[in-house]
């Protein structure tokens, strides 16, 4: 049956006859066909009365009492008033105070179910009971837990006002999730805007229950949106024995729009030291994102007055800039700059990479290429620095034009076989250079710039290909080539000192040449393999050694006049013996031209050894495919118009994985010829002298293997091998233990147990080790080097592991830089220790803060600071 109930506030039974009003409360039943028609005849409302409809529901009991003008709702009760929705258990409506009370069942077992649940727009909690005032827009409500930025807000007992905001009593807050925190913070009495921020009285902490006597005057918890706030960032406190105490990063934050930030940071030390430091942050979506920052700091050491006081001024300047892909299709912008003073990181940086790297390299390069066009253009900015020798090497800026291979004899939709002609291909090219070399010390004086170095070149060959038959090709070419620089070099024989004078001219001078030259090149490969017998137990099915040799030659003839004078002759010493020179010599792109022809042929010959092997307990008969070595290389070459030494160095290089983890990599370089008493090489041939066919100038070995995957290795091996499984394979099909119970080898607790019966204790590590060796012996005496690096992990449970890397130098006989690092996920808590016992960066520091960003100034911290090693 549909029912509309129609009640007033002040009397149920009788209309008003004079003011013809209509009650103050309308109260209509989900299941309504009614409502609409009644509504529309109503047009005297009171003043008093609410403005919106109020539906409900439920899947139980739905009870009104006329008498006491109640409705009573059970089992999935809902009330619905225009965007507020409550849901319960059990909901009470009060048609005379317009209050709808709202609580949830306790089952069988104590737990309460079905508690009220408020949503009104985007807010929307649980609570245990609920008490709303349609008229008013209040609630009191008790038991409520909401969820504010990062953590919970618990609260005992909450009013709900009519702006939104709320009054909160004995409540707690704290970022632990766990049902029972883990710690808290007490709040007796705190007032809440929503979306924006938590204020609170005296308060204090609480943890595992046990309150500490860490107070706080007021609170203030700023909730974050996706807008963001300025904002001051809190210093913090820090002491050094060599400079004193100090308040380390404090400073201000600003959102200077939706794009991009500043923030502005420094530290303040008691001896007089300072840095300050300036960040921004960018991201415009689909288009560009990176980071800019840059640090300047005076660092002061000693003491006043005293002959140890030492003071320096460094800088630190960081800058990273990615464009989309998609943002600007044909060009691209890109910028990684990494540049400081040499003193800056061992003064300034807690990063042990900063300190155990000497490079730093930075680059800002923009290129663009034309569509349908051969033309490419690329500029850049580079930048290349090593701290330790405070060397600084820049090119300002390096552009180069290009325009790819292109075929003018051949046509676009040219059909059948390739005429000869048709492979005749041009080239251009073009490259403008600034280069300047120097020391950090001096890099922003005007003294920089008369080191300067300018460039350019262009040059443009056109050849063609010719295939006599497979493997072998011979290409004529003709290119042009020219240079201009701002200086050249001059030489003159000086007869009252007996030495070359040499002097450097400036201004700007160009020299052209156009260089004929043939080439050509045989490369074949040669095949062999060598089959096993089927019944062998070597496991190997075939072996496999592929040779590629390589032969070629390449000939430049000297034609004077195709190239400007470039060459000049000048006297050595007092007998009147002459050389040759280039005025261009030192210059970026060197000289055009050739001297003297120039005739060479080059000797290559790589070697691929592969197998085909069963592994091991295969059941699948195909064999797997491996490298035993995956290059063996050998190569030198033959200078025919050399006046003498005309054999190069021979080369040699080995690569091959073994086991499938450990990379061995070698190389080596050996001499032809022998040397004199003042070990310089000479052109006679070493077997000439001492009967030996070559000399080793340099060898070089690296080894590079995770260890925890070679014992893994020896395990699974061992594990296979055992007594107990070989007993179960000798007696598959007639039935076990593990085949009548599949979890025979797993106690009750769900441990894993060896073939004693014993738990497994696993504790997952790894160990990458790296070993390097580098021989050289350019004359009479060698020179070794040899480094051993390990780092990895060790994961003692699930929540704490381990993290270390160490090496050994053989040559100082020390351990290098080692740093050990500990970490323990405390749930809701960081725990961490990073510890470097030993170099000049000596220290350790020990950290357990709270994980959510709301509370990232509740942390305890304690550092022994490398500084205090000085």
């Amino acid at each position: 049956m549909l029912v509309v109930f129609l009640v007033m506030v002040r009397s149920f039974s009788l209309l008003s006859q004079e003011n013809k009003t209509i009650p103050d409360t309308i109260v209509v039943r989900q299941d309504s066909l009614v409502t609409d028609t009644i509504l529309k005849n109503l047009k005297n409302i009171s003043l008093d009365a609410i403005d919106k409809q109020v539906t409900y529901k439920a899947a139980g009991l739905i009870k009104t009492d006329m008498v006491n003008k109640k409705t009573t709702l059970t089992k999935l009760a809902e009330v619905n008033y225009g965007e507020m929705q409550i849901k319960a258990d059990s909901i009470v409506l009060s048609m005379e105070t317009d209050i709808v009370f709202a609580t949830g069942i306790k089952d069988s077992t104590g737990k309460i179910t079905g508690k009220p649940i408020f949503k009104e727009g985007s807010q929307e909690f649980t609570a245990d009971e609920l008490s709303y005032n349609f008229k008013t827009r209040k609630a009191y409500i008790k038991g409520i837990v909401t969820e504010q930025e990062d953590g919970l807000l618990r609260s005992s007992y909450t009013k709900l006002l009519e702006d939104g905001t709320s009054n909160i009593s004995k409540s707690t807050y704290s970022t632990c999730d766990a049902d029972t925190p883990h710690f808290y913070i007490n709040l007796p009495r705190a007032k809440i805007y929503p979306g924006k921020k938590i204020i609170s009285g005296p308060g204090n902490l609480v943890f595992e229950g046990v309150p500490l006597p860490l107070f706080l005057p007021f609170g203030y918890f700023p909730i974050q949106t996706k807008k963001a706030a300025s904002g001051i960032l809190m210093p913090k406190p820090h002491y050094e024995e060599g400079r004193g105490y100090a308040l380390t990063d404090g400073g201000y934050y600003i959102p200077i729009s939706q794009y991009f930030d500043l923030t502005l940071k420094g530290n303040l030390f008691t001896n007089g030291s300072w840095m300050l430091t300036g960040q921004t942050s960018y991201n415009k979506l689909y288009k560009y994102s990176g980071n800019f920052s840059f640090s300047y700091a005076k660092n002061i050491s000693g003491h006043k007055g005293l002959d140890d006081r030492r003071e320096s001024n460094n800088y630190s300047l960081g800058w990273s800039y990615n464009q989309n892909p998609k943002a600007r299709p044909g060009s691209r912008f890109s910028a990684s700059v990494n540049m400081s003073s040499s003193g800056f990181d061992r003064n300034n940086s807690y990063n042990l990479n900063d300190h155990v790297t000497t490079q730093r390299q930075s680059s800002v390069s923009y290129s663009k290429t034309w569509e349908g066009t051969p033309f490419n253009l690329s500029a850049s900015m580079n930048h290349s620095q090593n701290v330790k020798n405070k060397t600084v090497s820049l090119n300002l800026p390096k552009i180069s034009f290009n325009a790819a291979r292109i075929y003018p004899l051949k046509g676009r939709r040219s059909t059948g076989p390739k005429k000869w002609y048709q492979e005749l291909q041009f080239q251009y090219s073009a490259s403008l250079d600034n280069q300047i070399s120097t020391y950090d010390s001096i890099l922003f004086t005007k003294d920089v710039w008369s080191r300067m170095r300018s460039g350019f070149s262009h040059e443009a060959p056109l050849s063609f290909q010719i295939r006599p038959f497979r493997n072998f090709s011979i290409s004529p070419q003709v290119s042009y080539k020219g240079v201009l620089y701002t200086q050249k070099v001059e030489r003159r024989w000086d007869p009252d000192i007996k030495t070359v004078i040499r002097d450097t001219l400036r201004g700007f001078f160009y020299g052209q040449a156009i260089n004929p030259s043939i080439s050509a090149s045989y490369s074949p490969q040669i095949f062999g393999t060598f089959q096993f017998k089927k019944n062998s137990n070597s496991g190997l099915q075939a072996v496999r050694h592929v040779m590629k040799p390589s032969v070629s030659f390449s000939y430049v003839p000297s034609f004077k006049g195709f190239s400007s004078k470039m060459y000049r002759q000048v006297q050595l010493d007092t007998t009147g013996r002459t050389t040759d020179y280039s005025i261009y010599e030192g210059n970026i792109y060197g000289t055009p031209s050739l001297s003297n022809r120039n005739g060479n042929v080059s000797f290559n010959l790589t070697n691929i050894l592969e197998a085909k092997v069963f592994t091991r307990n295969d059941t699948t008969g195909k064999a797997k495919k491996v490298k035993l070595i995956e290059n063996f290389g050998i190569a030198t070459s033959y200078n025919i118009f050399a006046d003498s030494m005309r054999w190069a160095p021979i080369s040699m290089i080995m690569r091959t994985t073994l086991f499938e983890n450990v990379g061995v990599s070698a190389s080596s370089n050996f001499s032809l010829y022998g040397l004199n008493s003042k070990g310089t090489q000479i052109g006679t041939f070493l077997y000439s002298q001492n009967k030996k066919l070559m000399r080793m100038n340099n060898f070089a070995l690296s080894l590079d293997f995770d260890l925890g995957r070679l014992l893994q290795g020896n395990e699974e091996k061992a594990r296979t091998n055992t007594p107990q499984n070989l007993t179960d394979q000798g007696t598959q099909g007639i039935g076990n233990e593990s085949d009548i119970n599949p979890t025979a080898d797993i106690n009750a607790a769900g441990s894993q147990l060896d073939e004693y019966g014993y738990p497994e204790f696993d504790v997952p590590w790894t160990m990458n080790v790296s070993y390097s060796l580098n021989y050289s012996k350019p004359a009479f005496t060698s020179m070794i080097t040899q480094t051993l690096s390990v780092r990895g992990t060790i994961t003692l449970t699930k929540k704490m592991s381990i993290t270390y890397n160490s090496g050994y130098d053989f040559t100082g006989k020390k351990i290098t830089m080692t740093q050990i690092q500990i970490s323990r996920d405390l749930h809701c808590w960081d725990m961490s220790f990073n510890w470097i016992p030993i170099g000049y960066m000596k220290m350790w520091t020990f950290s357990i803060k709270v994980k959510a960003p709301v509370l990232a100034d509740l942390k305890y911290e304690r550092r022994k600071d490398y500084h205090d090693n000085y």
